[in-house]
């Protein structure tokens, strides 16, 4: 089941100071929004999708001030495409549901981008070629390497196409037409109810987002990450 529109470093690093707030719940349904303005605590920073001579060596995956004209801070994911293929994402724990229960698994990513639609570029667009990702997962989203590339080992698909634990909600392409002037602005995406995905709690009751950008631009890709919502809603026995 895929996902759609309508969200060098050669390990996983782990970074401090995004809270998430209080979860919002009603029976069997519960709420999680991350606001990257009050930082990145409990979030974890990866890439992937790219062999050890392709290993890209600029990514930043850190909180930074937002750009102006916007305002407030977010998760800065930034790296350049060498392998044709790269995969910056960040991932979290998703505590207190209920252990071995599959839950239907939906998300809002809003997110800051200065990318215009309709540019070329080399290996496709900076705009319309850069795919938000987002996925879940029983155990802890990581880069492994499989003897010839480093990939994450989630089925998320790759770029424009979705897996069972994840895939595209859209592009990074701002509302700029023709390839214009380049300017900051905020963009959601969301997952629709029609096509959503899944994740079941282990044991303990915990799961695993992931949102991340998947790049088949080969130059430099980057985003803001700035507030995350997932609604996990059971499914019936």
């Amino acid at each position: 089941m895929t996902w759609r529109s309508a969200v060098s470093l050669t390990a996983v690093l782990a970074l401090a100071s995004c809270r998430a707030d209080a979860p919002v719940s009603v029976p069997g349904i519960t709420t999680r929004t991350f606001d990257f303005g009050q930082g990145i605590a409990g979030w974890t920073i990866g890439q992937a999708d790219y062999a050890p001579a392709t290993a890209p060596t600029d990514v930043i995956g850190e909180a930074r001030p937002l750009p102006a004209p916007l305002t407030g801070s977010g998760l800065l994911l930034s790296g350049t495409n060498r392998s044709d293929d790269l995969f910056l994402y960040a991932t979290t724990r998703v505590p207190d549901l209920a252990p071995g229960a599959t839950y239907r698994v939906t998300a809002t990513v809003a997110f800051a981008t200065d990318v215009p639609t309709g540019c070329a570029g080399v290996g496709g667009s900076p705009g319309e070629s850069v795919w938000l990702i987002v996925g879940a997962a029983t155990g802890e989203p990581r880069t492994v390497f499989d003897g010839r590339e480093y990939r994450v080992n989630l089925q998320r698909g790759n770029q424009s196409a979705g897996g069972p634990q994840g895939g595209p909600l859209g592009t990074i392409g701002n509302t700029v037409p023709n390839c214009g002037p380049r300017r900051w602005e905020t963009k959601q995406l969301a997952s629709p109810d029609a096509v959503p995905g899944t994740v079941t709690a282990d044991p303990q009751g915990t799961a695993w987002l992931l949102v991340g950008m998947d790049s088949g631009f080969e130059s430099l890709s980057r985003i803001y990450l700035q507030r995350v919502t997932v609604t996990l809603t059971p499914t019936a026995r």
